[in-house]
């Protein structure tokens, strides 16, 4: 049986979602919180690590309710 520390809950932040950015050389940045969020706090371009590209939140479809 393996035994895991107790971690205090301050270390852990609440999240309502998780959006993945996928760039064309293969590279996804996940991006944690709801793509509304993002744009509230003026964040909606992103750079791909791996290719230096600018990703964007609207290039992510929107979900069909």
């Amino acid at each position: 049986m393996r035994h895991v520390a107790h971690v205090p809950s301050e270390r852990f932040i609440a999240c309502l979602g998780r959006i993945v950015l996928e760039c064309r050389c293969g590279e996804k940045l996940i991006l944690l919180g709801r793509k509304r969020d993002w744009r509230k706090e003026g964040r909606t371009a992103f750079e791909c690590g791996g290719c230096r590209k600018r990703l964007f939140l609207d290039d992510i479809p929107r979900r069909r309710a």
